[in-house]
């Protein structure tokens, strides 16, 4: 099973990745943190690092986008396509209220004919590209779940990557995982599950419960910040802690 370091703006940047993969293993896969589409700037010093192919080297790295225009998202993907990446991920599990009360992130899941057409447009036009998405279960009623994986069922997407809360959870509450499970019987793309795996522990309880034909990977985000001995613990389904590695980590 394959683990993914999830995108925590402010956390998880380039700079976190390159002193993570110089001192721990275990990650397959990671995420910038969400690039927006630029209206009539470049791209910041910042997001040229995100996206340096060279720095960023020995990483197999996803840039995530954050829109909810087709045509801003198909933009930007032509011109972070141009740096060397031909793999994209759509970001519609942001809880910040600053994104969601553009549209963004979790706040376009309110908008379910919106986000198809959405959708839509994009695999309508996508050129020689892979599309993933990670996705929140609703805003604020965990019957959106339904009417989203009627959508989501409809696009070919290469992953899909799902937190089973809503937007109103925050980081808070319980996981509903009866919503993630009814998306293994739905969905036919690659699932990844995100969401509140911290221990070791975690992760076997987890794969109690997942069907293990059906989940391709997990992601880790707060977990594996607080131990970034996780993935590889995870991997060899043992606990490991090197003192010397988190020095100089830290």
């Amino acid at each position: 099973m394959d683990v993914y370091m999830a995108p925590m703006e402010g956390v998880t940047n380039y700079v976190f990745r390159k002193a993570y993969i110089k001192h721990f293993k275990g990650v397959d896969k990671f995420f910038t943190p969400f690039i927006t589409p630029h209206m009539k700037k470049g791209f910041s010093k910042s997001e040229l690092m995100e996206l340096n192919v060279e720095y960023n080297k020995n990483q197999h790295l996803i840039p995530q986008i954050l829109a909810n225009n087709a045509e801003d998202f198909l933009k930007l993907a032509d011109e972070i396509k141009e740096m060397g990446y031909n793999e994209f991920n759509i970001n519609l599990g942001c809880p910040s209220g600053t994104v969601t009360s553009k549209k963004r992130g979790s706040g376009f899941l309110q908008d379910v004919v919106a986000l198809d057409k959405f959708f839509y447009d994009i695999f309508e036009k996508k050129d020689d590209i892979k599309i993933s998405v990670k996705t929140r279960i609703g805003f604020s009623d965990y019957d959106d779940w339904s009417e989203l994986l009627k959508v989501y069922e409809k696009y070919d997407f290469f992953e899909i990557i799902i937190h089973p809360r809503l937007r109103s959870d925050f980081y808070k509450n319980n996981i509903h995982m009866e919503a993630f499970l009814s998306s293994c019987d739905i969905l036919k793309q690659r699932l990844i599950y995100n969401g509140d795996i911290n221990t070791l522990e975690d992760s076997i309880i987890l794969n109690e419960r997942l069907p293990k034909e059906r989940v391709s990977g997990i992601m880790l985000g707060r977990g594996l910040v607080r131990n970034p001995f996780l993935a590889e613990s995870i991997k060899k389904n043992d606990n490991i802690y090197d003192i010397q590695k988190a020095i100089e980590f830290l």
